[in-house]
C-alpha cells in the first residue's frame, strides 16, 4: 500500500486491539519506531520518549534486539510481508509474540515504513513447551525402561548360561556313587543354585511387573494336573520337613478351564513354598472350590498351614515388595521379599484376588480368587487356533515335570542334531543323553547345524537361541524352508536357551519351533521334551 504521509494516520492505530508498531525507514536504510499504539505500549511498558528514534537494536539490545532487526532489515530487502516469532523481555518474564511485518510504499515507489502487528502466544508456547518437555521425559523413562529390560534380559542370558552347567552338572554328579559326605556336599550346591534361579526369576518378574509388561497367553488347561504337578514339584521339601501335604480336589470341581497356567503354577509355587517354608512340622494343603453362582470370581485355590503364622500388625504389608514377613523374632528369612507381591499382581492382571489371614503361633491362610473360562464355555475357533492353542499348552509345561517311563531302547538309535555353542552346555547334554543311546551329532552354530541337517538330516533338533554367525532362530527358519521345498516332513525344533523371557518364547513359535526348555534345565525335563517331540519313523 502506498501514502505519502502515512504518519497522519498513527492515531488511527490507538483503536485497534491488537499490539501494532510502525518504523520509519530512514535515508540510511534502518527502521526506528516511530509509533507504538496503545496495546503495544501496554504490552512493553514503554513511553513514546523511550522507543522513538531508536533501532530495534538499540531499544531491546543484547540477542533480542539483534533478531528483531535482522527481521526488519529482511523485509526492508525482500520488499514483502513477513511473518515471525520473537520473544521479548518485559518486567514480569518473557512474552512470545508472533509478528506480521508489512511493508508500506510512498508516491514515489520507495519504501518509507515498516507496520507491525503482534499477537500474544505466549500462553501456547508454555503450553506447546510443556506439552514437548513431558513428551522428553516420557522417552527418556521408556528408554530407561527398555534399557533396564535389555540389561535384564542380557544379566538373565548370562547367568542362566552358566547355572545351567552348575545345576545340570550338580545333577549328574549326583547319579553317581557318591558318600554321605560328597552327598551332602552335591545337595548343598544344587539347592543353593536353585536358590539363586529363583532370587533371578523374581527379580525379573517384578521388573516386567513394575513396567507393565507382563502378559497373559490363555489357552485350555487342566487346572487339576497343574495343581498336581505343584504338590509333585515340592512334595520332597515338605516331606523333608517332615509336613503332611495335601491336595484337596473335590469332585464337583471342573478340571479344564481357560487360562494362562504358568501364570497359575507361578501363584501356587509361590504361596506352597512360602507355606512349606514356614511350617516346621504338621500339614500344608491345597484345596480348591468352584462356587459360580456365590460369586463373581467362583474359582478359589486356597493353601493353608499350621505354621508359626503371621503377626496382626505385619498383615497389612505382607504383599509389598521387598517385604520379608519375620515370623520368627531376629530370624533372617531367605529370598527377595519379592513373591508375594508378584502373586498379588498376576493374580490382579487375571482380575482376580488375593487375601490373606493368619493366627500367629496356628498358621496361615492365603486365598487366590479367579473367574476364569470353562472348557466350551468360549466360541471354538478354527483348525488354526486350536493348533496354536495346543503349542501354547506345551511351551507352558511346567519344570520339573514328570517324565514318562523310559525304556532302555525308547531313544535308541533316534539322530538328535544339538545347535550348542557352548561347551559347556554341549558336554550337558552329551551325558545327560548318554544312557538313552541316542545318536547325538553337535553344532557350534545355526550355520553348522543348517548344513549338516539339510545333508544328513534329524529325528529331532535342540536349538539354542544366541549362537554365532547364525542364530536359532534364523536357522529354524531356513530348516523351514528346506522342508518345504524339499517336500520333507517337519523335524522337531525344541528350543534350549537362556533367553526365558515370554517373548522369547513367541518368536520360537513364529520361527517354526515345536518346544521350549529354558536353560537351566534338569535331565528329566530335557528328555520329557524329546519323548513328547519324537515321532515314529
Amino acid at each position: 500500500m502506498q501514502h505519502d504521509e502515512f504518519s497522519d494516520h498513527f492515531g488511527v492505530l490507538d483503536a485497534v486491539e491488537i499490539a501494532v508498531i510502525v518504523l520509519k525507514v530512514g535515508e540510511d536504510g534502518l527502521p526506528r519506531y516511530v509509533h507504538m499504539n496503545t496495546k503495544s505500549r501496554e504490552f512493553t511498558k514503554f513511553e513514546h520518549s523511550d522507543f522513538a528514534g531508536k533501532t530495534a537494536l538499540e531499544l531491546y539490545g543484547g540477542a533480542t534486539g539483534r533478531r528483531a532487526l535482522n527481521h526488519h532489515l529482511a523485509v526492508i530487502s525482500s520488499g514483502r510481508e513477513a511473518t515471525y516469532d520473537i520473544v521479548l523481555p518485559t518486567q514480569n518474564k518473557e512474552k512470545y509474540l508472533s509478528t506480521t511485518l508489512r511493508p508500506v510504499f510512498g508516491a514515489d515507489g520507495r519504501m518509507t515504513y515498516l507496520v507491525g502487528s503482534s499477537t500474544d502466544i505466549t500462553t501456547e508456547r508454555e503450553r506447546d513447551e510443556a506439552l514437548e518437555l513431558t513428551r522428553m521425559a516420557l522417552d527418556k523413562a521408556e528408554e530407561a525402561s527398555q534399557a533396564k529390560e535389555r540389561f535384564l534380559a542380557n544379566m538373565s542370558h548370562e547367568i542362566r548360561t552358566p547355572m545351567n552347567g552348575i545345576i545340570g552338572m550338580c545333577e549328574l554328579l549326583k547319579e553317581t556313587d557318591l558318600d554321605e559326605q560328597q552327598q551332602l556336599f552335591a545337595d548343598t550346591i544344587f539347592n543353593s543354585a536353585t536358590a539363586l534361579l529363583t532370587v533371578i526369576n523374581d527379580v525379573l518378574d517384578f521388573s516386567k511387573i513394575q513396567a507393565d509388561k507382563i502378559s497373559l497367553h490363555d489357552a485350555p488347561f487342566s487346572l487339576r494336573d497343574v495343581v498336581q504337578d505343584v504338590g509333585t514339584l515340592l512334595w520332597a521339601r515338605a516331606a523333608y520337613k517332615g509336613i503332611d501335604l495335601r491336595i484337596e480336589y473335590p469332585e464337583d470341581v471342573p478340571h479344564e478351564f481357560v487360562g494362562d497356567a504358568s501364570k497359575i503354577r507361578q501363584i501356587l509355587m509361590n504361596l506352597l513354598g512360602n507355606a512349606i517354608k514356614f511350617t516346621e512340622d504338621g500339614h500344608v494343603t491345597v484345596s480348591v472350590a468352584y462356587a459360580p453362582a456365590a460369586s463373581a470370581l467362583p474359582l478359589c485355590i486356597q493353601v493353608s498351614d499350621s505354621g508359626i503364622g503371621i503377626e496382626p500388625a505385619q498383615m497389612k504389608w505382607i504383599f509389598s515388595a521387598f517385604e520379608q514377613v519375620d515370623r520368627q523374632a531376629a530370624r533372617v528369612i531367605e529370598g527377595t521379599g519379592l513373591g508375594l507381591a508378584i502373586t498379588r499382581a498376576l493374580a490382579e492382571r487375571m482380575g482376580g484376588s488375593v487375601t490373606a489371614s493368619s493366627v500367629p503361633g496356628e498358621g496361615s491362610v492365603f486365598t487366590v480368587c479367579l473367574n476364569l473360562p470353562r472348557l466350551g464355555e468360549q466360541a471354538s475357533g478354527s483348525t488354526e487356533m486350536a493348533q496354536f492353542q495346543d503349542s501354547r499348552r506345551a511351551l507352558a509345561a511346567p519344570p520339573g515335570m514328570a517324565v514318562p517311563e523310559l525304556p532302555p531302547e525308547a531313544l535308541n538309535g533316534m539322530r538328535i542334531l544339538v545347535a550348542e555353542d557352548n561347551r559347556t552346555n554341549q558336554l550337558l547334554v552329551r551325558k545327560m543323553l548318554k544312557s538313552t543311546g541316542a545318536d547325538l551329532r553337535f553344532a557350534a552354530n545355526g550355520l553348522t547345524a543348517l548344513e549338516v541337517f539339510t545333508a544328513e538330516g534329524a529325528d529331532l533338533i535342540l536349538m539354542d537361541l544366541s549362537m554365532p554367525v547364525l542364530g536359532g532362530l534364523d536357522a529354524t527358519r531356513r530348516i523351514r524352508a528346506h522342508e518345504r521345498e524339499e517336500g520333507l516332513r517337519e523335524c522337531p525344533i525344541v528350543a534350549l536357551t537362556a533367553n526365558a523371557q515370554p517373548s522369547d518364547v513367541e518368536a520360537c513359535l513364529a520361527a517354526g519351533m515345536n518346544d521350549f526348555l529354558a536353560k537351566p534345565f534338569r535331565k528329566n525335563e530335557l528328555l520329557a521334551r524329546i519323548l513328547r517331540q519324537a515321532k515314529p519313523a
